[in-house]
């Protein structure tokens, strides 16, 4: 399994620490669709967090995810919320609503890692690596 590169999990820290300690975070940032963060449950016996973040917007009245894509994350961080070389960040599901697109490469039975498909997990961290650089580059770590 890849995980992200150090900017990225820099970038997704940044933005996991201004949930403080929230469930849910929605962030809107014109003109921009807004960016939603939200903590899914624990994996790994509570070692590990699931999170979700995700661009929304409606269609027909429904929320269309573009994209949405999903965390495993260990947090090693020291009190102080530094050193993010000590956290793991690993994707493990994309969404493309609008296109209908929907990938899970890591299966969890009861929060325990069951399946893999190394392909689909090392596409979804490149992917998610220029993702979060883009959404830093957009500001919403200003937001």
């Amino acid at each position: 399994m890849k995980t992200l590169d150090l900017k990225s999990t820099e970038i997704f820290c940044l933005l996991l620490d201004k949930m403080k300690g929230r469930q849910h975070l929605k962030m809107e940032n014109e003109p921009y669709m807004p960016l939603t963060m939200e903590r899914l449950g624990d994996a790994y016996s509570g070692q590990a967090v699931l999170y979700s973040l995700c661009h929304y917007y409606e269609q027909n009245g429904d929320l269309m995810a573009d994209p949405e894509m999903c965390f495993v994350v260990v947090d090693g961080r020291t009190a102080e919320k530094s050193g993010f070389e000590n956290m793991q960040v690993t994707p493990y599901y994309f969404a493309q609503a609008n296109l209908g697109y929907y990938e899970q490469s890591i299966v969890f039975d009861n929060g325990i890692m069951k399946s893999c498909n190394d392909e689909a997990q090392h596409g979804q961290t490149e992917f998610a690596n220029i993702w979060l650089k883009n959404i830093s580059g957009q500001g919403f770590l200003e937001v």
